[in-house]
């Protein structure tokens, strides 16, 4: 992807920084992760169980041990049983927890696991906002407001687990096509499809109309796409060509069916909050406008990332039945990142640096004073 190269920007800037500065910046993204993690976790671990899911990636973790791809799970509201299948890979290392520490309950295991994997979706955030706009403090600034979300707790408190590990692979993934690494595209996209399926279709409507742009452009085809169809290949064979049509028909019979039109909205401002909303049109217009039409070519990518969860979760309003709510959860990653980036047109962006923080510092604790009351609202004993 190219980047902004006009005169005195950012990214010209950061050829020239120092070594103790990028020590600086390291230091901070090593304390948003373990802030981030302690956030997450520490609540968690004062209960046996939150939420109804931990046992559900409890007892496929246990079918891997005894060689099964699939568990019975009770089909909505309908009473019946079905054997679904999911992903296997945050059950798998889920299981080498659970063996290489017996003694451990099984469900902190997770609860640590999940509670990593959300922290650790800092950093590819912070490489993709600093590979596209050249600005640590932005990639920083990026990374800060996904951690001041409350979507990622909100998952953790009724026990998604496996969607947390969805979403840190879906942001590392974009972060090698940006780079285009065949290696690691081939090991990400088999990471994801082996995570999380509504993760992998999300990444799919973001990728197939990137590379159709850019390969239409370049009349080549990009390493890194080579590597998706590598890892997709792999996912399939190993997994999907046995369990595409149980999810399929799972999620086509028993999606819960209601009102959506009443939920969407509110669900977004309530999980992707309006500080971020807000901040992210702020920086759409700001860097258009100081980027011009460069800017649409240089982050088609990012613009995409941004717009396919929202049309999936307002799909509704074409006739689509199914979850929608849930895609509103993949909103907040590059919303992030094009606040990051708008910070890299500012000559003069301490003080919008430091405001942002302080807002963003004062919604982490609400999120957080939310977070306790979310786990007490799933707790399942």
């Amino acid at each position: 992807m190219a980047t902004n190269s006009r005169p005195g920007s950012s990214i010209l800037r950061g050829n020239f920084r120092t070594g103790v500065f990028e020590v600086r910046e390291l230091i901070a993204l090593s304390a948003l992760l373990v802030v981030g993690f302690l956030f997450k976790a520490i609540p968690l671990l004062q209960y046996p169980r939150v939420g109804a899911d931990p046992f559900l990636h409890y007892k496929y973790s246990m079918a891997l041990l005894y060689g099964k791809l699939s568990v019975p799970v009770e089909a909505g509201s309908s009473g019946s049983t079905v054997d679904l299948y999911y992903p296997p890979l945050f059950h798998l290392i889920s299981l080498g927890f659970f063996l290489a520490f017996p003694n451990v309950d099984p469900f902190a295991v997770m609860k640590i696991l999940a509670s990593a994997f959300s922290a650790f979706e800092a950093v590819p955030i912070f490489l993709v906002a600093k590979r596209v706009s050249g600005s640590n403090a932005g990639a920083l600034l990026a990374s800060y407001s996904l951690l001041a979300t409350r979507s990622d707790y909100e998952m953790l408190a009724w026990g998604g687990y496996a969607n947390i590990a969805g979403l840190f692979f879906a942001a590392c993934l974009v972060y090698v096509v940006i780079t285009d690494k065949a290696i690691l595209s081939a090991f990400f996209s088999a990471a994801l499809a082996f995570t999380h399926h509504l993760s992998t279709i999300l990444i799919i409507a973001v990728l197939v109309p990137y590379f159709s742009i850019l390969i239409w452009r370049r009349r080549a085809i990009p390493r890194s796409l080579i590597g998706l169809f590598v890892g997709a290949v792999i996912a399939y064979v190993a997994f999907y060509q046995f369990a595409l049509l149980s999810i399929f028909d799972y999620y086509t019979k028993y999606s819960p069916v209601y009102n959506q039109s009443l939920y969407v909205t509110p669900y977004i401002v309530d999980q992707v909050g309006p500080l971020l909303l807000l901040s992210a049109v702020f920086a759409l217009v700001f860097t258009y406008k100081h980027g011009g039409w460069q800017f649409i070519r240089d982050k088609k990518i990012l613009l995409i990332w941004a717009v396919v969860p929202v049309l999936l979760a307002y799909a509704y309003l074409f006739g689509v039945q199914w979850h929608g709510v849930r895609w509103i959860h993949f909103i907040p990653q590059p919303l992030a990142v094009l606040i990051g980036i708008s910070l890299s047109y500012l000559d003069k962006r301490r003080m919008i640096l430091i405001l942002l923080s302080l807002l963003f510092t004062i919604q982490l604790f609400l999120v957080v004073q939310a977070y306790h009351l979310d786990i007490l609202k799933n707790l399942v004993q």
